[in-house]
């Protein structure tokens, strides 16, 4: 496997300019270049399905192709784009499963199929199964935990990523007439099953903090689980618990001005990177 190709890749999420590269970094080599492939991965078909110029026909033909490329890469064919080639490595290293990847790709187009608004409770766990949920089964083979503790692990650690994102992202997405708040939380506080109704609301910040809880549910019973595994296996994915649990601190509890999007500073990385190394 080239050299180049793999460069390649780690350059693109590094240029990224999110935790995620920094998260990675401490993983022993093939784990990390793995994760690197999957992000690139993500952060690609994610690209397709948010793409504002492209028209839905046109984003589901290129969703298609990568579908089309993950049972290829199964397949164990040969690719010649760098990124085909890293995670056709990752799957033959790590014996990773077609159907999280497959997952993945229903994700997205759950999202071009439709602008998602106020969805049923099962829909809306369906949704972060397959976006969120689903990325962490495939980490979590290629930190080398194949137990059920480890998937229940990245479960719970996946909801609770993908939860405290639809809040911090609430208007961006409704800038794209996207809304991933289940229909439940607006009959709790009678609200109609209407977009622009619910960003007038004085409830919104009411029901973006009963979804902060139920996030908060989800971390903590990540916590539990957390202490069942091997911690040397899982630092990788408490980094990136580390970094989102601040980030959902950061709105927990609080008024959130949702006209500006919550992020870490320097000294808030920092502390998060100290405390990952004083566990060791």
């Amino acid at each position: 496997m080239s050299s180049a190709d793999q460069y390649f890749i780690e350059e693109n999420v590094r240029k990224s300019g999110t935790s995620f590269f920094w998260g990675m970094k401490r993983l022993p080599k093939e784990q990390k270049r793995a994760m690197f492939a999957l992000y690139a991965f993500c952060r690609e078909v994610d690209d397709i399905a948010d793409e504002k110029n492209l028209k839905k026909k046109n984003k589901l033909n290129q969703i298609s192709v990568w579908e089309k490329k993950i049972n290829s890469i199964f397949k164990k064919k040969n690719f010649k784009d760098s990124l085909s080639k890293e995670l056709l490595e990752a799957v033959k290293k790590f014996d990773l499963n077609k159907s999280d990847f497959i997952s993945i790709i229903k994700g997205m187009k759950m999202d071009i199929n439709e602008d998602i608004k106020f969805p049923s409770k099962k829909k809306f766990e369906l949704y972060c199964d397959r976006v969120a949920v689903a990325v962490g089964y495939i980490s979590i083979n290629i930190f080398g935990i194949k137990s059920s503790e480890g998937r229940n692990y990245a479960l719970n650690l996946g909801r609770a990523f993908q939860i405290t994102n639809i809040v911090r992202d609430f208007k961006e997405d409704a800038n794209r007439s996207r809304c991933y708040i289940p229909i439940n939380y607006l009959k709790k506080y009678k609200i109609k099953k209407n977009l622009k109704d619910l960003c007038n609301s004085s409830e919104l910040n009411l029901i973006l903090q009963d979804l902060l809880e139920e996030a908060n549910f989800y971390f903590l019973k990540s916590n539990k689980i957390s202490l069942k595994l091997d911690s040397k296996k899982i630092i990788a994915s408490e980094t990136m618990k580390l970094f989102y649990e601040t980030i959902h601190q950061k709105m927990y509890k609080k008024k959130i001005d949702l006209d500006k999007r919550v992020k870490l500073n320097f000294y808030e990385k920092l502390k998060i990177f100290i405390k990952i190394i004083l566990r060791g």
